[in-house]
């Protein structure tokens, strides 16, 4: 009798013992869950040109146990307006950062403070940025050698004389730049005019007709980015007689850019894969985090694909997908 109640004794204590094991591996599994605190911060973020970033965002922060916070933002003025940015989110617990620069103007000093607090992925273009950071986007001179190579699809010989307009949007990045450097590369040996080429049209919303108006006539304006391609298409606007002035090519793929394309407004537009580069920058950020991956030398760089889009192959499947991105 003695020794059952001895083994009775014995089993109760196994079966203790197993209970809080057990609970002390979801006491810490659940804090082991805790999710990783990431802030996004992109010039002017209500813009309808990030719906696809920020839908990419939002399924990889689903995917890997993320809490997503997208900064509310205006139109940012400067570098120092977007760090303030930054030291806020950090001050408020933020442990990674996924940051579009605005300007190739890095401040190197406060970018080597913000990665030593938090993991940090820069979208588009490193911007000049001297220190390591994952850098997720597209190849931002390819882009703009595809835009070179549909002005020679659509005109041939005659492109050369051709008076060409540049307009990028008001972005000063590094991307703008080598955007234009691929422009360029792609007409080289061919005779345009570069007539102007400015980074925005100046005074106030409502007014770019105006401001087309006291610059040179051109046969084709190319914007650069998707802010420029917006205000392209607020300059020149629907002819009543159904012709174009000049030919506009555009780079982006907001609601504003596809909606002109499929008008016949804007000839060619060139759209970078914007979900997947915010996929790709979560994912970056998450990776990071969750295993304590410092990087070192030189920036590494996620390339997202972009697909060149008109009014022949704009309705073809793939390119659906990409302007009109779905998560499930």
């Amino acid at each position: 009798m003695e020794r059952n109640k001895y083994f009775f004794f014995i089993l109760v204590f196994f079966c203790v013992l197993v209970i809080a094991w057990a609970s002390y591996g979801v006491v810490v599994g659940e804090k082991e869950e805790a999710p990783y605190q990431v802030s996004v911060i992109v010039n002017d973020s209500n813009n309808d040109r990030w719906i696809a970033l920020r839908q990419g965002l939002e399924q990889a922060a689903k995917d890997y146990h993320v809490a997503l916070n997208y900064v509310s933002t205006g139109k940012l003025q400067s570098s120092e307006e977007e760090h303030a940015l930054i030291r806020r989110e950090l001050e408020s617990g933020a442990q990674g950062m996924i940051v579009q620069m605005i300007s190739d103007e890095p401040l190197a000093a406060g970018w080597e403070e913000f990665s030593m607090q938090a993991a940090v992925v820069l979208l588009e273009s490193d911007g000049g940025v001297e220190y390591p950071y994952v850098v997720v986007g597209p190849d931002n001179e390819a882009i703009g050698r595809a835009v070179a190579k549909e002005l020679i699809r659509d005109f041939g010989n005659s492109l050369t004389g051709k008076k060409i307009g540049i307009l990028s949007g008001g972005s000063s990045g590094l991307a703008m730049k080598q955007r234009q450097q691929g422009l360029e590369a792609g007409l080289q040996g061919i005779h345009v005019v570069i007539a102007w080429n400015i980074t925005h049209m100046e005074g106030r919303p409502g007014e770019e007709k105006e401001q087309l108006a006291q610059l040179e006539t051109v046969d084709i304006m190319i914007a650069l980015d998707n802010a420029g391609t917006e205000q392209m298409v607020d300059a020149i606007g629907e002819q009543e007689d159904g012709e174009a002035d000049c030919v506009l090519y555009g780079i982006g793929g907001s609601e504003k850019a596809v909606y002109y394309l499929d008008r016949g407004v804007i000839k060619t537009l060139v759209v970078p894969n914007e979900f997947k580069m915010g996929y790709e920058s979560m994912e970056a950020v998450a990776n990071e985090l969750k295993f304590h991956a410092k990087r070192s030398g030189a920036s590494e760089d996620y390339q997202v694909d972009y697909l060149v889009i008109n009014q022949d192959n704009m309705y073809n499947k793939k390119n659906q997908k990409l302007l009109f991105p779905i998560v499930q």
